[in-house]
């Protein structure tokens, strides 16, 4: 925004405003900081489990609740900088010919319910195996894909022992919100049941965390459904701890801010709450406590993804175009 446009906004906006919009300017040219140079492949792993869009904080809130994960303050004190503040920017900066050993991508499995893998990678990716779960086991109601059959199929691809390394992508804790699913953007929350719940995207014009923002919805209330998905993603862990052998970390691509600096969700921008993510190790082995049931078919008879509406299912997950 010019100087021009900013004071002659100023009457309308305040100056309480106005000085708030300077300050958070501020902050952003002083305090952002820099997203990292090294990919998660310059790391030791076998299995790495990204939780889709979670913050710090908000693992080592719940990690008291599980004896497998360490303490609280090893949580913060383990974080480490993503690449990138989006699923997109993530997968394009982590996948990079350029940047990772092809050789090794080509040993790599991606087992993904993020469905921005279809613009990324396409066809024409460098991975040895890219299983967008997301076009088979998608579920319309919830608007999102459980962790259940991605977990699943990460036991399929660690156990075939075709692949040195499996990323295993899942949507929580990323919004919507698994169990309110009233509190997420495109929903009117007292028509919740019925046709009328539907909201057009260009009608609200505003996402879980804006509404926090703009004091629609309580920050403690989204907190608390923000922290249930995350126990969903955690539960999925859990199972795999259990259903693959070596190295698990369990990481995020990237966080989520709310109301850092003035940013609000996660935009590509490295504001520490979206830059900063848990990178937690731990020891897995496969027990055999749990069999894979469920066979892919996300192929057409040529072999080629089927056709399934990318956008919609990014709608959503809240990317409204």
């Amino acid at each position: 925004m010019g100087v021009g446009r900013f004071v002659r906004r100023l009457p309308d906006r305040g100056v309480r405003r106005s000085m708030k919009i300077v300050y958070e300017w501020l902050g952003r040219q002083l305090w952002m900081g820099d997203f990292a140079d090294e990919t998660v492949f310059d790391r030791e792993w076998d299995v790495l489990v990204l939780l889709d869009a979670c913050r710090v904080d908000l693992m080592a809130d719940v990690a008291p609740e599980y004896e497998w994960l360490p303490s609280s303050e090893a949580v913060e004190a383990g974080a480490i900088d993503s690449v990138a503040g989006s699923s997109k920017e993530w997968m394009r900066r982590t996948f990079d010919p350029e940047r990772t050993d092809p050789a090794e991508l080509s040993r790599t499995a991606y087992v993904t319910g993020n469905p921005f893998s279809a613009e990324v990678l396409g066809d024409d990716h460098p991975l040895g195996l890219l299983d967008e779960v997301w076009r088979y086991a998608w579920d319309d109601d919830l608007g999102s894909i459980r962790p259940e059959p991605i977990t699943d199929r990460t036991i399929d691809a660690r156990r075939s022992g075709e692949f040195d390394r499996v990323v295993v992508h899942c949507m929580q804790p990323h919004v919507p919100f698994l169990d309110r699913p009233d509190l997420h953007a495109g929903y009117r929350p007292e028509e919740w049941g019925s046709p009328d719940s539907v909201v057009d995207a260009d009608e609200t014009g505003l996402n879980v965390w804006g509404r926090v923002r703009d004091g629609d919805l309580e920050r403690d209330e989204v907190w608390a459904a923000y922290a249930d998905n995350l126990r969903l993603g955690l539960d999925a862990v859990d199972a795999l701890r259990h259903n693959v052998d070596g190295t698990l970390v369990v990481s995020s691509d990237h966080g989520n801010a709310l109301g850092e600096l003035g940013i609000w969700g996660h935009p590509d921008k490295p504001v520490s709450s979206v830059r900063r993510v848990p990178w937690i190790e731990l020891e897995a082995r496969d027990e055999g406590t749990r069999e894979s049931t469920l066979e892919p078919d996300a192929i057409d008879e040529d072999g080629r993804p089927i056709d399934v509406d990318v956008q919609d299912r990014l709608a959503s997950l809240g990317y409204r175009e």
